[in-house]
């Protein structure tokens, strides 16, 4: 197994323990002072995170699983956000589906009841066939686990850009619900608790850690990614669940196996555990190998000695693997014992204080232009249109509505909803724009967080947290780690400004192809809220009026019609409280039902928010002189990606105007029965083609 600590702490951890570690010593070390663990390089900037509110019942907490969230009547959510980058590019089902077992315990180690997950994609330009290959095993590998285990995938993200053509991404975000008194913690305060494992140890997964904080080698990695097992993994949730009020801590085996486990639950305080008795899936394991194994549906419970009968037979009922391996202790050491022998026995403060680093930071030097591509009106409507494509092909393959809590359906919504114990509906949604943090990180970072809380307020909901993901190249190379910083400093203002909290979060390095290109800079953020009162179903209605919220700016790069003709002009600034009224009016007008479609404007600008009118079976009609603007030019009023705005249809649009927090609304125009045309300027636009190509393009491009 190959080991990424550098010489420099190598000779660290020589001096601090004045002797030499052996093999064991070493792999452990390395597992947790891994980039996937101990977040060296990131953690000085994410304490810049704003992580406390008046809903946060667990914030951002060394150690701790996930986050959890007020939401009324003694009730919280929990929420987390994970990658299997690496491993699904290796192995593209079960490095998908792994992903999404790893969130259900990240889950479930709260006592929650998972009741929701949401998927974000990347991957490269269909054209190439791994690329293919890759789409339709990750999207498999989360319907195979998603389903199995009878929790609904509710929403999502998938995109494309040639930057991920060897480095995927694939986000999973999992919710789940518990009582605020029943949530368990991850780690242990006090001595004497009883360390239990559940589930076998094997090979697959050797090293994981390690392997997800360096750059993928091309050489054969197989062995590094965990094997996937959703029927274990249902017994692992419900047996959990029943026993969590049994345990006085619970941590899920991911990032690391079993040192990191065991480190992190001791939380400084030591521990004592017998590899001898891990149960194994394969006989003869080395000690090694046992240690830094991450095999998948295992969980570690800190349970009293009188409790550990009744949380093992709860466990063995399905014949399902439970041992006593060990023991929390007051000497501050952990330590592992095989055959007898001492193999591993380190100080809790050396494997939980890795060496913290800041490194060079240098802009970025981008090429700019402010030449204004010569298109015309037509030919720039087709080309956008024809990148705004129905994700059905591949939330069809997911189960979204078992456990009968789903209130909109994927795709009916900028947002997913879904519907509380306590009768409130929950809305969520995960977004991110690497165009745009490729021009200017700092404002993407602000944009992506005001994206997701007009997206909220597009269905009725106010944001209450977000958790974060933090996904780059090589943090050591200068304009990586500027643009690393400088989303931190984005999205930390946002979440401030809209009290929108950040409980969790994971930093992804080194995501890079094989000449050692980084991907563009992929901060993602899910954020949840709550119905205010009423919630929207968007409905298109005949000669109902379109009508604009919000102030078009000529900010022209880092957009989609920049991606396809040519990046120029200026980055959207993200104006934070015109988002703010905007969305706060928009949840008004849906309260005092006043409105019948809500779509907030972002990716393809205006012309791609009209698309979603028009792929309902309706025509729309538009005047470019009724946009109010900071410009005559037609292509930004149609293609501006700048915030604070929505559409919105509307029969009293004067009713809008008398209610506006001091924000342009203007009424553009008006839904016509002209099935499939788009009218501007009195110039008239079939695009019926684009049309079929919206629904039928994932479909026929994957058969």
């Amino acid at each position: 197994m190959k080991i990424t600590l550098s010489s420099y702490e190598m000779e660290l951890v020589r001096k601090k323990l004045a002797r030499e570690p052996n093999e064991a010593e070493w792999l452990t070390i390395d597992a947790l002072w891994s980039e996937h663990c101990s977040y060296k390089s990131s953690k000085v900037f994410l304490r810049s995170f704003p992580s406390e509110g008046e809903k946060v019942v667990m914030g951002i907490e060394d150690w701790q699983d996930a986050g959890a969230l007020d939401v009324g009547d003694g009730w919280a959510i929990v929420l987390k956000l994970e990658s299997h980058n690496h491993p699904s590019a290796i192995d593209p089902f079960n490095g998908a589906a792994t992903g999404v077992g790893g969130i259900i315990r990240d889950i479930i180690s709260k006592g929650a009841k998972p009741i929701a997950l949401l998927d974000m994609i990347r991957v490269g330009n269909l054209s190439n066939p791994r690329n293919k290959w890759l789409l339709k095993n990750i999207i498999a590998g989360i319907g195979f686990y998603g389903n199995s285990i009878g929790v609904p995938v509710v929403g999502g993200e998938l995109d494309f850009d040639d930057s991920y053509n060897d480095n995927p991404l694939v986000d999973v975000a999992g919710v789940g619900i518990v009582r605020k008194d029943k949530i368990v913690p991850s780690v242990v305060k006090e001595p004497g608790l009883k360390i239990v494992i559940v589930g076998l140890t094997g090979l697959d997964g050797l090293g994981g850690a390690s392997f997800a904080s360096r750059k993928l080698s091309g050489e054969d990695e197989i062995g590094a990614v965990q094997i996937a097992d959703p029927f274990a993994g249902k017994i692992v949730l419900d047996v959990t669940l029943e026993i969590a009020d049994k345990v006085e801590a619970i941590k899920d085996l991911g990032g690391g196996g079993l040192v990191v486990g065991v480190t992190e639950m001791a939380n400084g305080l030591g521990a004592i555990v017998n590899l001898d008795k891990v149960p194994l899936r394969v006989k003869d394991l080395k000690p090694e190998e046992i240690l830094v194994s991450e095999t998948q549906e295992r969980m570690l419970f800190a349970v009293k000695e009188e409790n550990v009968n009744e949380v093992c037979k709860a466990f063995e009922y399905y014949d399902y693997p439970c041992a006593v391996i060990g023991e929390f202790v007051k000497e501050s050491y952990i330590k592992f014992l095989y055959g007898g022998k001492e193999i591993v026995s380190l100080p809790s403060d050396l494997l939980l204080s890795p060496p913290r680093f800041i490194w060079e930071i240098k802009k970025p030097k981008l090429i700019k232009s402010d030449k204004k591509p010569e298109v015309g009106l037509e030919e720039s409507i087709r080309a956008i249109l024809s990148k705004i494509i129905s994700k059905e092909w591949a939330y069809s393959q997911f189960d979204y509505e078992v456990g009968t809590s789903t209130v909109l359906k994927p795709g009916e919504a900028d947002s997913a909803l879904i519907s509380l114990p306590n009768g409130k509906l929950l809305a969520l949604k995960g977004d991110a724009n690497p165009d745009l943090c490729a021009e200017d990180s700092y404002e993407c970072g602000k944009s992506i967080v005001a994206e997701a809380y007009r997206n909220l307020a597009s269905v009725g909901a106010i944001g209450i947290g977000v958790v974060d993901h933090l996904q780059f190249g090589d943090p050591k190379k200068p304009e990586v780690y500027y643009s690393f910083v400088e989303a931190i400093r984005g999205i930390a203002e946002a979440s401030k400004f809209f009290s929108t909290p950040i409980v969790g979060g994971k930093v992804s390095f080194y995501n890079e192809n094989k000449e050692g290109k980084a991907i563009k800079p992929t901060p993602l953020i899910v954020m949840a809220g709550l119905i205010k009162d009423k919630f929207l179903r968007n409905k298109v209605v005949e000669d109902s009026y379109i009508t604009l919220i919000g102030f078009t700016r000529d900010e022209m790069r880092g957009s989609l019609f920049g991606k396809i003709f040519g990046n120029y002009g200026e980055v959207p600034k993200a104006r934070l409280n015109e988002d703010y009224l905007a969305s706060q009016l928009v949840v008004d007008l849906i309260n005092d039902e006043k409105i019948f479609f809500a779509k907030d404007i972002n990716k393809g600008g205006l012309i791609a928010s009209l698309f979603s009118i028009i792929v309902k079976g309706m025509g729309v009609e538009i005047k470019t002189s009724s946009i109010p603007s900071d410009t005559d030019d037609w292509i930004s009023k149609l293609y501006s990606e700048n915030g604070g705005r929505f559409i919105v249809l509307t029969n009293d649009p004067q009713y809008i105007i008398r209610k506006s927090k001091g924000i342009h609304i203007s009424v553009i125009g008006k839904i016509t029965k002209d099935q499939g045309i788009i009218k501007i300027d009195n110039k008239e636009i079939n695009v019926n083609k684009e049309i079929d190509n919206y629904y039928n393009y994932l479909y026929e491009v994957m058969s």
